[in-house]
C-alpha cells in the first residue's frame, strides 16, 4: 500500500537530482522490506451502522477538456460535495462553488468550469468528497520499509545517498501528500493517507549500497457504499418524519409507504 510513495520518491530524486538519478551510470533507487503493524487501538475494528459517510473519488482530469462531463462513482447523497484539483505532484486546490455544475437530471454527473485566471496546468485528476450511505470503520498501521541506493562505485553512491538524503527530509510533506490513494471496487471503497513519514536508521551493507530505513504510518478509511436499494432504504428510515407524533401508515391501518429513491 506504499506503491504511490515508493514511486513519488524515485520520481521526485530523477527530478531534483538529474545528474545523479538518470543516465546509462546513474544511481538507482530500489525498496525491500516492507512490513507493517497494525495499531493496537485500531486492530479490532468495529463497522459502524449504515448511515451518512464520506466517499471519495478520483477521477481522471484533462486540463485542455476540462468541462468533462464528469460522474462519481457511487449515487450521492444530499451532504454537501467538495471538489479539487490533484496535480500531479499530489497538492490539492479547491474549486469554488461557481466551478463546479452538477446536472439537475443525474445527481452524480457534473462539469467543471473554470474560473478567470485559474491555473489547471499540471492537474491530471479531479479528487472529488462527497457523502453516500455506508457502513465504515478505520485501521492505523505503521510500516517499516528500507530505501536501497546503488551507485556504479563507493565514492558515486555517498554523494548520491546524502544528496537524496536532503532532497527526501526537505520534500517530506510533499511525499506525504503524493503517498495518498482511493481506490473502489464492487461497492467497497479504501482511502489511504500518510500521517507521519520518519527516517529511523541507516547502513552499509556494501561498498556501493546504501540502506535508509523509514516508518510510515497511514490512516484507512474501509466503506462498503450500499447499493440503490439499501441506501434509498436507509435514507428513508434515518429521515425524520415531519411530526414525529404522527403515526405511521401502518399504525393507521394502512399500507407502510414505499421508500423513496
Amino acid at each position: 500500500m506504499l506503491l504511490a510513495l515508493e514511486n513519488a520518491i524515485v520520481k521526485l530524486l530523477r527530478r531534483e537530482l538529474p545528474s545523479l538519478f538518470t543516465g546509462p551510470t546513474a544511481a538507482e533507487a530500489t525498496f525491500s522490506a516492507d512490513s507493517w503493524d497494525f495499531d493496537r487501538l485500531s486492530a479490532d475494528p468495529i463497522a459502524s451502522e449504515s448511515g451518512p459517510e464520506d466517499a471519495v473519488d478520483e477521477l481522471l482530469f484533462d486540463p485542455d477538456a476540462p468541462a468533462g462531463p464528469h460522474s462519481l462513482t457511487r449515487p450521492p447523497c444530499s451532504a454537501p460535495k467538495r471538489v479539487y484539483l490533484r496535480s500531479s505532484n499530489g497538492e490539492l486546490v479547491a474549486l469554488r462553488n461557481a466551478e463546479v455544475v452538477w446536472s439537475t437530471s443525474d445527481p452524480a454527473s457534473f462539469s467543471v468550469v473554470p474560473g478567470a485566471g485559474r491555473n489547471l496546468a499540471g492537474c491530471n485528476h479531479l479528487h472529488v468528497m462527497y457523502g453516500v450511505v455506508a457502513t465504515a470503520t478505520r485501521l492505523r498501521m505503521l510500516h517499516k520499509l528500507t530505501l536501497q541506493i546503488a551507485g556504479p562505485d563507493a565514492s558515486s553512491t555517498e554523494v548520491a545517498f546524502a544528496l537524496a538524503l536532503s532532497v527526501l527530509v526537505i520534500n517530506r510533506d510533499v511525499l506525504a501528500r503524493s503517498a495518498g490513494f482511493s481506490w473502489t471496487a464492487s461497492g467497497y471503497q479504501v482511502d489511504g493517507s500518510v500521517k507521519t513519514l520518519k527516517f529511523t536508521a541507516g547502513s552499509s551493507p556494501a561498498t556501493a549500497l546504501r540502506n535508509l530505513s523509514l516508518e510510515v504510518e497511514l490512516d484507512l478509511r474501509l466503506e462498503h457504499l450500499l447499493e440503490d436499494g439499501e441506501a434509498s432504504s436507509v435514507r428513508d428510515i434515518l429521515s425524520p418524519r415531519a411530526d414525529p407524533d404522527e403515526p405511521s401508515g401502518a399504525q393507521r391501518g394502512g399500507s407502510a409507504p414505499l421508500a423513496q429513491g
